[in-house]
């Protein structure tokens, strides 16, 4: 119970973090400038990597790949998250999101930049 209130809070602060806001219209929308920061960890490659949301509130079509708080926070960043896989991975697909939030699914671009960094220890 307590992982899951963790992992529910991490999402909050997620999507907080990220800028992002459900989107009632089909079309993307750029984020804020500056464009929101995040490191995101790569649980294939065991890398953190940097990345920059680009986009939010994509039309839910085409591929997606999963992200999710990362309750273990192994890039030791907050917001903290994680995803299977990551540039030169098979399912990699170049940064597009699906993200499931206590008020709703997100679909976003946050593209993974540079070659990935062990985390720190």
């Amino acid at each position: 119970m307590r992982r899951f209130m963790l992992a529910a809070a991490l999402s909050i602060a997620a999507v907080i973090g990220l800028g992002l806001v459900l989107s009632e219209d089909a079309g993307a929308t750029t984020p804020p400038k500056p464009l929101p920061r995040v490191v995101v960890y790569v649980e294939s490659q065991g890398l953190c990597y940097d990345s920059v949301v680009t986009a939010q509130g994509l039309p839910p079509q085409g591929p997606f790949q999963v992200l999710e708080p990362d309750p273990d926070n192994h890039c030791g960043t907050t917001p903290a998250f994680k995803t299977a896989f990551g540039p030169g991975d098979n399912g990699y697909v170049g940064g597009r999101w699906i993200m499931s939030t206590p008020s709703g699914t997100v679909y976003f671009s946050c593209p993974l930049i540079g070659g990935g960094f062990a985390p720190p220890s």
